[in-house]
């Protein structure tokens, strides 16, 4: 076989192509898109949830009031 016939079977030849990996803010989207349907399931009516809330807000909510 000569070069060349090598060379346009190495062209012809089947390669694998990685998938796309998302971006920053499709994989943030995406993580927000999660939380918000795990959250979904909580009752609102719980008052002792504390997920997500600022930490100031959380000190003096339960700082004893003189």
């Amino acid at each position: 076989m000569n070069v060349v016939t090598l060379q346009m079977m190495m062209a012809d030849m089947p390669h694998w192509v990685p998938p796309q990996k998302p971006d920053m803010m499709q994989q943030i989207r995406e993580m927000e898109e999660r939380e918000k349907q795990r959250n979904s399931h909580k009752q609102t009516e719980n008052l002792n949830a504390t997920k997500g809330m600022n930490p100031m807000e959380f000190f003096t909510h339960y700082a004893v009031k003189d």
